[in-house]
């Protein structure tokens, strides 16, 4: 999921849109947009026309595509039950939470979306705060939504995004603590142990009956935390309430510290909220509307504060969309690389022939060279052609190497004089332990044609190893006497006879 959610609000009298960017610890509204809802002036006004065209207005107003839209759901359509249930593991849990819940709703358990947090887990049992909407209430909001292709992937209840903003700002602490989180049309009671969620309660007492009668709220809070404390199996108190969404002053901060018994501090639930220009210099009482909104997508975009109503019911369909994307941009990459591929290739392959017509255009240049040179000079008579046809001393050291095998003969020495030299022009020296195989082995050697052995090998035994001597000498060339020259040469036997007769 990306970095920006658009989280959408419909009241009777409002619609509202907050595309919400988070960066790091904040959450930063990129565009608030709120839009009203005017009924008609019929007698039975249609209920659903209104609210469309509030979101059509407000859709035509937005700026931004987000990843994802969440949709706030207002906590007094909400169930919130404690439980225990008999059996540990959250699979176990999930299938037993719906019988476990069913008799403390008053309507069908089929009719419910929830979802829950694990508040404590013991040898035998967890429990839980299990949170719950009607589906028709969501469902309704859905329809809406579907009109503009904006389904959302996420409910939450709006009193979390308040709790989610006070988790932000409150200091980390292994402790119970409480918080009074007051907004224009409620209130929630929201207790945390070691960052996590253990109770909530909704009451529907907002700002202005805080001022008007302080006496409710603080009757409300302690009845609350007792209830509480009664369930709680730990032994932990609650030392601090901590109220959010409230400007009171020392005087009125120690007034309700005496109604609740308990210390009571103020804390700031726009620590880390970052809002337009255009919408700093509006009073905090209108911005605090905003603040479920930014605390909804806050939740969405939070991984370790996962609360999602939608849950339960979403299935592969609700990803289609979402996996069709990520799949046509896989096969865009695909698709990228083989053109890419493929164009590469054929640059190879030009450049390749290029090469080869320059290579073959070489060669027929060299070879017209050289039959030119060819037919114009022929071939110097003074050049010697011997060491063409002669054999290389490296064909003649192969040939030994063959006839005389490491494995049978150890040579010792080899010497290399002139091949001009009249004695001998290689020398070979070894040992070796078979005397038949070096008898055999020079017989060979003589066989060869394109050298000599100089007279008899040299052999001598000494106990089990017989040594040996070879000299080879190049093959000496025939001598052509006169006789040989003059029949040879027919051409000189003609002009001499002529030379005689005419003499």
């Amino acid at each position: 999921m990306g970095n920006l959610v658009t989280t959408i609000e419909i009241r009777e009298d409002v619609v509202r849109l907050a595309t919400v960017r988070k960066k790091g610890k904040y959450l930063e509204l990129l565009q608030g947009i709120e839009t009203p809802v005017i009924t008609g002036d019929t007698e039975v006004p249609d209920k659903d026309e209104p609210v469309l065209n509030a979101l059509e207005e407000a859709f035509k107003q937005l700026k931004y595509k987000p990843t994802c839209f969440a949709l706030s759901v207002p906590c007094s359509v909400s169930i919130v039950r404690s439980l225990t249930v008999p059996f540990r593991g959250i699979k176990k849990v999930v299938s037993a939470l719906r019988f476990e819940l069913e008799p403390h709703i008053p309507f069908p358990i089929e009719e419910l979306m929830l979802d829950f947090a694990v508040v404590n887990e013991t040898k035998k049992d967890t429990e839980v705060l299990a949170m719950g909407v009607r589906k028709q209430h969501i469902q309704n909001y859905i329809q809406y939504l579907r009109e503009f292709s904006a389904e959302p992937e996420t409910a939450v209840i709006n009193s979390l995004g308040l709790v989610y903003l006070w988790k932000q700002a409150s200091k980390d602490t292994k402790k119970l603590k409480s918080a009074l989180l007051v907004h224009k049309d409620f209130s929630t009671l929201a207790v945390l142990y070691e960052g996590k969620l253990v109770f909530i309660r909704h009451l529907v007492l907002g700002i202005q009956n805080y001022y008007e009668n302080p006496e409710i709220f603080a009757r409300e809070v302690q009845n609350s935390l007792r209830a509480f404390l009664a369930r709680w199996k730990g032994n932990e108190g609650i030392e601090k309430l901590e109220i959010g969404g409230l400007s009171l002053s020392d005087e009125e901060l120690g007034v309700f510290s005496r109604l609740v018994r308990m210390d009571v501090e103020i804390i700031s639930l726009s620590q880390f909220l970052q809002f337009p220009n255009a919408m700093k210099t509006e009073p905090a009482e209108t911005l605090s509307c905003w603040y479920p909104l930014l605390g909804i997508a806050g939740i969405t975009l939070d991984p370790y504060f996962s609360f999602n109503l939608l849950k339960e019911n979403q299935t592969l369909s609700s990803y289609l969309s979402s996996l069709s994307r990520h799949l046509i941009f896989t096969n865009c990459l695909i698709l990228t690389g083989l053109v890419c591929g493929a164009f590469f290739l054929q640059q190879l392959t030009l450049n390749n022939l290029v090469y080869s017509n320059l290579y073959k255009a070489k060669a027929n240049e060299l070879t017209q060279e050289i039959e030119r040179v060819n037919q114009e000079r022929g071939l110097d008579e003074n050049i010697d052609l011997s060491p063409f046809f002669d054999p290389p001393l490296l064909e003649i050291l192969n040939t030994i190497a063959e006839k005389l095998p490491s494995d049978k003969v150890n040579i010792t020495e080899i010497k290399l004089s002139s091949p001009d030299v009249q004695s001998w022009w290689i020398r070979i020296q070894g040992t070796t332990s078979d005397s038949a195989f070096i008898t055999q082995a020079i017989s060979e050697l003589k066989k060869v044609s394109y050298f000599n052995i100089v007279d008899e090998p040299e052999l001598s035994a000494q106990g089990n190893q017989t040594s040996f001597a070879i000299r080879i000498q190049k093959p000496q060339k025939p001598s052509i006497s006169p006789e040989n020259n003059s029949e040879s040469n027919p051409k000189n036997n003609q002009e001499n006879n002529t030379e005689k007769s005419n003499k």
